[in-house]
């Protein structure tokens, strides 16, 4: 109730003045390999939300954060990439008004990834796919210890597929598994280094509450919750 009340739930703060609505549920997945060798910038993409402008689109937005570098990036190149990062998750998908809403008014970090999480499933393809179809029924089955290799089918799946503009190198599917582990372990779903052992995060329930939300406002009825395919995402 505090959120939609227009006050950060924790500290009582004003919202800025933006529509607080949940993300739209329409897709438009984006299949990026780049979204993957840049990982998921979970403190980054925060950061540039925290300065974000209700009156300038996103290429406007991006273009000031480029030139002011109010995120404190080391130097400019990182900065580039972080931008045209964001600029490719994000051109297309549902708003990016929740995530901005929540935080500027002061939102934790570790509560707001997971709805990062949840709107990345809107947008993001390969991470998408890999967690839904690949890491939630692994999971299911009880496998509790990961490695790049157990990944690289699935990959070789992509590209057999032609899902890729140009067809991957041995080394790309390669570091395309590692890099979709990668991306799980900054969500917690797997920690360790060469062998990835699966665990559980506890979710935030107001984390919880905005992925129902949004399913809810979608049309689904709460039996189909967690029937969603987007829902495997959290691994629950």
């Amino acid at each position: 109730g505090g959120l939609r009340e227009g006050r950060e739930a924790t500290t009582g703060r004003p919202l800025p003045a933006f529509r607080l609505v949940t993300a739209s549920t329409s897709s438009s997945l984006n299949y990026s390999g780049r979204l993957a060798r840049k990982g998921v910038l979970l403190e980054e993409t925060y950061r540039v939300f925290a300065h974000w402008q209700a009156g300038l689109d996103l290429r406007q937005n991006l273009q000031f954060i480029r030139a002011h570098n109010p995120v404190g990036a080391p130097n400019a190149a990182w900065l580039r990439e972080v931008t045209a990062t964001l600029s490719s998750r994000f051109s297309g998908g549902p708003s990016i008004e929740p995530l901005v809403v929540l935080a500027q008014g002061g939102f934790p970090l570790e509560a707001w990834k997971f709805c990062l999480l949840w709107h990345l499933g809107c947008t993001d393809g390969l991470y998408h796919d890999f967690a839904a179809q690949f890491l939630f029924p692994k999971v299911q089955q009880g496998i509790a210890v990961f490695t790049t290799d157990d990944v690289l089918p699935f990959v070789r799946e992509w590209v057999a597929r032609g899902v890729f503009a140009e067809p991957l190198s041995d080394y790309g599917v390669r570091r395309m598994g590692r890099d979709l582990l990668r991306i799980a372990a900054a969500f917690g779903f797997v920690q360790g280094g060469a062998r990835r052992e699966v665990s559980h995060p506890a979710i935030p329930e107001a984390a919880i509450l905005y992925a129902l939300h949004d399913l809810v406002e979608s049309g689904l009825a709460s039996t189909a919750v967690i029937e969603s395919e987007r829902w495997r995402l959290f691994l629950m």
